[in-house]
């Protein structure tokens, strides 16, 4: 076999290990995308429904949205939370619930600005 041949061989070798490459990578890159877009859907649902607060106080609700979020949240957090699940709430009458809620011990300051169900 001459040099070139060799060489072709070669070039041939890794023109298709680079091809199986590019479909692993290519079906890797797909399965990322689903799974951002199931997670996009998932982040934009609301944390609870509007019929497991509709029945509840301002204030319960408050505790009820704070028990389902994964992370402390903030009072615009909350506030847009509340308004999502029907109760429509600002961030200023969202403070005022949980004022009275960190002196009953229902909800804690995590830090400053940061709220979750004690």
């Amino acid at each position: 076999m001459t040099p070139y041949g060799r060489d072709l061989q070669q070039v041939e070798k890794e023109l298709h290990e680079a091809q199986r490459e590019r479909d692993r990578l290519g079906a890797r890159i797909e399965g990322l995308k689903a799974q951002l877009e199931a997670l996009r859907k998932l982040a934009q649902a609301p944390l609870v429904q509007g019929e497991e607060i509709q029945d509840l106080t301002k204030a319960e609700a408050i505790v009820r949205i704070l028990q389902a979020s994964h992370k402390p949240m903030t009072l615009g957090e909350i506030a847009r939370a509340m308004t999502d699940a029907g109760k429509k709430t600002t961030s200023n009458g969202a403070s005022v619930y949980i004022d009275a809620l960190l002196k009953g011990g229902r909800v804690v300051r995590v830090q400053r600005g940061q709220y979750r169900a004690a």
